[in-house]
């Protein structure tokens, strides 16, 4: 009698063992999957955004002051962005997003913009860097940043086409044909952020 009880009682603890365990890989693959529906929502919104303000300044010389509020004002961000509850435009994490024109040939020519995705997780924040944008309809970003800390969009204005990537693989910045090849190692640790506070800034043409 004393050893039935005794593999009862061992049955019983690892049915509990189990139980634990289902939940444990069940609210992992829950928050893996939301993580992805975030991460595929940012990219549907960087690519609107950035084919919206294309579209819009396609007959000027140049980007001229473009910002945050000119992207507003000019109805360039998609009213999706636009959630309850925020006053200001935020991307699928809640995170800000910020504009800003920059320089493309030359130092302060205006013949480029550049947007910030603030606020992301460390996946959001990988996937996002190494996005291939050549597989895509949007084939000219000229190089992306990842950062762990918020940063807003202008720290890539010293970027031109024309800019070797050995020259600035240090700052965690690469040009659109490189980003999609980043070893995992290297994304890890420019993407290292416990809190939702990594940023993406892109610099498009």
């Amino acid at each position: 009698m004393e050893n039935k009880q005794k593999v009862r009682a061992i049955f019983q603890i690892g049915g509990w063992l189990a139980f634990i365990m289902l939940g444990y890989l069940g609210i992992r693959s829950y928050k893996l999957s939301v993580e992805k529906l975030k991460t595929n929502t940012c990219i549907e919104e960087i690519e609107t955004l950035s084919r919206n303000i294309q579209m819009y300044f396609q007959s000027q010389r140049d980007y001229g002051e473009f910002n945050y509020k000119q992207a507003v004002d000019f109805k360039l961000i998609p009213q999706s962005m636009f959630r309850q509850g925020f006053k200001e435009a935020t991307n699928a994490y809640l995170g800000g997003v910020d504009f800003f024109y920059s320089s493309f040939a030359t130092f302060n020519d205006k013949k480029s913009f550049e947007i910030s995705f603030q606020g992301l997780s460390s996946y959001a924040c990988r996937e996002l860097v190494r996005m291939n944008w050549d597989s895509s309809d949007m084939t000219n970003l000229i190089a992306v940043g990842g950062y762990s800390v918020p940063t807003p969009s202008g720290v890539l204005d010293d970027i031109y086409p024309t800019t070797p990537q050995a020259e600035i693989k240090s700052r965690n910045i690469f040009k659109a044909n490189e980003a999609p090849y980043v070893a995992i190692e290297k994304l890890e640790s420019i993407c290292d952020c416990s809190e939702n506070v990594c940023s993406v800034v892109w610099k498009f043409r």
